[in-house]
């Protein structure tokens, strides 16, 4: 199964949710219905026998005991979500967690960052906010509704105790539940069950306001009957809640092992991270007041008592522990670890471990393997969402490899508005600009520009930069801008809007569009708000089909153009690609037409392509992108921007050295990495 056909069984698996939900609801209704015909009937010194219980109970009672609990249960769960509304964040903010993408405070916490960097490059992926709670327990979580808003949730003793290999296990493993949907509909599980255990925190607050409040009134003892019949009614809820978690995600746990194996290659990581769990006191529980509710977004669950033991198979949210360590060790002994009984458990240096990669950084600014049609094509169906080890080791010397000032100014605020401002001057021209005079007066257009409009003191940070934005190969832009996405993050929203203003500005200031100053302003815009120019997603809705292939064909025209200056290659271009897609064929739209507004109004019509049909979009854009048996590095950033923006995490490829703009690719590669 693929990264496409996990997001379609997500889709699938939101209904499910809902099912389950409204079942549950039906459930309340139920009990609910039957407490108030005994409140009644007791009331009243009236029997309690079944039949009479269902005597006192007429049609319109019943629709107003649903109304009422329907009612109650759509509010609590809309408020719920409603707080969640900002994502990976609010799950971790409320869990008490601290962001360390900016300041990390020692050792353990630049190595855990510096491993979650590593799997983001890798994978294509924006970095997301990396926090760590101060929970001795070995424990980890990924909450967001899509990549671009997701957040990694560390223990202090996940990354105090585990060895690199073992904290890259769990990463690896967190990262998996991003891929594969798993984290959106998380977050959508806490708001619904919020709704229905909002019966019982009621029921609290009414027994509560009857023992505390002025008991010489009549109606204390009614509102305590009240109060505590709404608690056993909450702890039906309760029952359905844990029910659910359950149902929904025991299996993806063994998914997300499998799939961290196959990121790592190294099976022990995972499975001594799990040993070291199993040998703690604690397990995995984190003695945080509302842990339990997002118990279903956890690495392991808690040690379980001998009621929750009892029924295990049908209330736990994760597999039992040995049944998980044997699918990846099956030659366990069925001992644990301690921390101790790690080899190379010591924290690495920063300085040693760049040094240790010193090898692998020399080779990645050297000459890369070309880049084959065949190997493009398996990035698009089997890469996206599901790095291998070899896109891990790529990752870990790409981020070896990133210049130290700039891996500096992507992760500070402040220098990081300046390197984007350089990226986005760098995208603007080709990979042997040096000698095209009209490019050279674009970038110093852009630079005048860019001293009138942005802060004297992000300008002297772009000045200082700039050297060594000049020697950068165009197959670091991507990655740069994805290491100081958490940096930007953290501007405020004022600030935001003008760096937001000034891309635009720098863009328009030749009067012409270039396509990768656009792509990566998209990718950049894409990952730092939550619903990018939604006003534009309301047109074409009464004819979505239309719309949806009007947009796709746009896209491929804007591609033919990019790949070819002169009109007859981008026709043929443009024409193999509708052909791969199974467009019929239309007029190519000139150069001129392709304008900032019509390339995201197409972009965003074209998100809304189904999951399982969006391996058939990239792949016409890539045959559109390789029509003419060449391709540039600048080309696979563009066609890796899109994908991005597309919400297909599209890993890094090889590409050429910047002394070889052009790799023609008449055969496979006999080595692709």
């Amino acid at each position: 199964m693929n990264f496409f056909e996990h997001q379609d069984k997500a889709r699938r698996n939101t209904l499910l949710l809902i099912a389950l939900f409204l079942s549950a609801v039906l459930g309340l209704i139920m009990i609910t219905t039957l407490f108030v015909a005994f409140v009644s009937n007791f009331s009243q010194m009236q029997p309690l026998s079944p039949a009479a219980l269902m005597t006192a109970l007429d049609r319109e009672t019943v629709a107003g005991i649903a109304a009422t609990i329907v009612a109650i249960i759509t509010l609590a769960s809309l408020y719920r979500l409603h707080q969640l509304a900002a994502g990976g964040r609010a799950v971790a903010e409320s869990l008490g967690g601290r962001q360390i993408n900016i300041t990390p405070r020692n050792q353990a916490e630049r190595r855990a960052l510096n491993v979650v960097e590593e799997m983001a490059l890798a994978s294509g992926t924006p970095v997301p906010d990396v926090y760590i709670l101060d929970d001795p327990a070995i424990n980890a979580f990924a909450a967001g509704y899509k990549p671009s808003d997701a957040v990694i949730g560390l223990t202090r003793g996940c990354i105090e105790q585990l060895s690199r290999d073992e904290l890259q296990g769990v990463v690896a493993h967190e990262f998996s539940h991003i891929f594969n949907g798993d984290t959106r509909l998380n977050l959508r599980i806490v708001g619904l069950l919020h709704g229905i255990l909002f019966i019982g925190l009621l029921g609290t607050w009414l027994l509560r306001g009857s023992v505390w409040g002025n008991r010489r009134k009549r109606g204390q003892p009614l509102l305590f009957g009240i109060g505590a019949g709404l608690i056993l009614i909450g702890y039906t809820g309760t029952f359905f809640g844990t029910l659910i978690k359950s149902a929904m995600n025991r299996q993806r746990e063994y998914l997300a092992d499998a799939s961290a194996v196959q990121f790592t290659r190294n099976h022990q990581g995972i499975a001594g991270a799990l040993k070291k769990i199993g040998h703690q006191s604690q397990g995995a529980s984190l003695a945080i007041a509302n842990a339990n509710e997002f118990s279903h977004m956890y690495f392991a669950c808690a040690q379980q008592g001998a009621l929750r033991r009892v029924f295990s198979g049908l209330l736990a949210t994760h597999p039992p522990l040995p049944d998980r360590i044997l699918r990846l060790d099956p030659q366990w002994n069925g001992y644990y670890l301690s921390a101790s009984q790690t080899p190379g458990h010591t924290l690495t240096s920063e300085a040693a471990e760049r040094q240790m990669h010193r090898s692998q950084k020399i080779q990645m600014m050297g000459i890369a393997p070309a880049v084959p049609f065949e190997q493009l094509i398996d990035a698009v169906e089997n890469r996206i969402g599901s790095p291998d080890g070899q896109q891990m080791e790529y990752g870990r010397k790409l981020l070896a490899s990133v210049p130290s000032p700039l891996h500096q100014a992507a992760q500070d605020p402040f220098a990081a508005r300046a390197l984007v401002y350089g990226l986005l001057m760098a995208a603007g021209t080709t990979d042997a600009s040096a000698g095209n005079e009209k490019e050279v007066a674009h970038r110093q257009e852009q630079q005048l520009l860019l001293e009138n409009i942005a802060h004297p003191a992000v300008v002297r940070e772009f000045k200082q930069l700039q050297p060594v934005l000049a020697e950068l190969p165009p197959h670091f832009r991507l990655p740069l801008l994805d290491l100081s996405i958490p940096a930007l993050k953290a501007l405020a929203p004022q600030q935001y809007q003008i760096f937001k203003r000034n891309l635009i500005k720098l863009i328009r200031a030749d009067g012409e569009l270039e396509i990768r100053e656009w792509a990566l302003y998209r990718v950049l815009v894409h990952a730092l708000e939550r619903n990018p120019d939604r006003q534009r997603t309301t047109s074409g809705k009464h004819n979505h089909a239309k719309a949806l292939g009007d947009a796709q064909r746009f896209l491929l025209a804007t591609m033919a153009h990019t790949g070819s200056p002169d009109y007859l290659p981008a026709k043929r271009a443009y024409e193999a690609g509708m052909t791969a897609l199974n467009l019929s064929i239309t007029p190519l739209p000139t150069s001129s037409d392709i304008t900032l507004q019509r390339l995201d109004k197409a972009l965003i019509i074209a998100c809304a392509t189904a999951p399982l049909k969006k391996p058939a979009l990239l792949k016409a854009l890539a045959t559109t992108l390789t029509h003419d048996n060449v391709i540039q590095a600048r080309e696979i950033e563009l066609l890796r921007a899109l994908a991005d923006c597309l919400d297909c995490p599209m890993p890094p490829l090889s590409t050429a050295d910047d002394s070889s703009p052009q790799v023609p690719f008449t055969q496979p590669a006999a080595d692709s990495c």
